[in-house]
């Protein structure tokens, strides 16, 4: 399997609306695609805060015998976070809680290719 990152970056743009920014990182915060609405946001820093968060959930899951989460979901007022692990990447989107969460997953899986 592989994931096209390209691929992946304009669908979730093109297919859906209420998408204030969408990053694909390393686990360690390194960007290697992003789409910002908004100029304010900086993209590094969210990456790297993120990744931060996103290791932290997996150390404390690790330590209370849980597996390693592959996905997690903040709502906060009108907006979520969704940050979902696919093959040592993050994908992370920050989107109105009008969105269908199954529709992003949806999307992302099909963005990933089968290699022979």
């Amino acid at each position: 399997m592989s994931l096209d990152l390209n691929l992946i970056l304009q669908s979730i743009i093109k297919k859906f609306e209420g998408i204030y920014f969408a990053l694909i990182c390393t686990e360690n915060g390194v960007i290697k695609k992003a789409y910002i609405n908004e100029e304010e946001f900086n993209a590094s820093k969210i990456g790297l805060n993120i990744s931060m968060l996103y290791e932290s959930a997996e150390e404390l899951t690790t330590d209370i015998g849980l597996q390693k989460p592959d996905f997690s979901l903040i709502h906060s007022q009108n907006f979520y976070i969704l940050s979902i692990k696919i093959m040592e990447i993050l994908i992370i989107i920050l989107c109105d809680d009008q969105i269908k969460v199954t529709d992003v997953f949806t999307t992302i899986n099909e963005s990933i290719a089968q290699v022979a």
